[in-house]
């Protein structure tokens, strides 16, 4: 269940409609996922300052998955984010910032169960 949250300054009335088909199609093929494992959420329209700049159009955002992040994937995936959050939102590349987070199946829980006790009733 790889998870990407962002956090911005752009009003939700800027964000466009289709953001959401589109974002997950761009995450899917970063990680190398199925569509429909993805979350998402966005906490638009806060007050963010990057480079000591509040008002132009800025994203923090974080990416959790069990696996398919590292090196070379996060490489090409912060590629994909950087310029999916340009054309989509205006954001300029040196106003969006991404960390990375590989988790452990033990550190992740879906339906009241850890993934790692579910990959093993399979």
């Amino acid at each position: 269940m790889p998870c990407l949250k962002i956090i911005t300054n752009i009003p939700k009335s800027n964000i466009p409609k289709d953001f959401w088909t589109e974002i997950i199609s761009v995450l899917a093929e970063g990680v190398r996922k199925s569509p429909d494992m993805f979350l998402c959420v966005i906490q638009d329209d806060c007050e963010l300052i990057i480079n000591g700049n509040s008002t132009l159009p800025g994203v923090i955002a974080t990416l959790e998955s069990i696996g398919n992040l590292g090196s070379e994937d996060n490489k090409r995936i912060v590629k994909l984010l950087t310029a999916f959050m340009e054309k989509e939102l205006g954001v300029p590349p040196n106003r969006f910032f991404l960390t990375f987070y590989d988790l452990e199946t033990y550190n992740v829980a879906k339906g009241g169960i850890t993934i790692e006790t579910l990959l093993k009733k399979e």
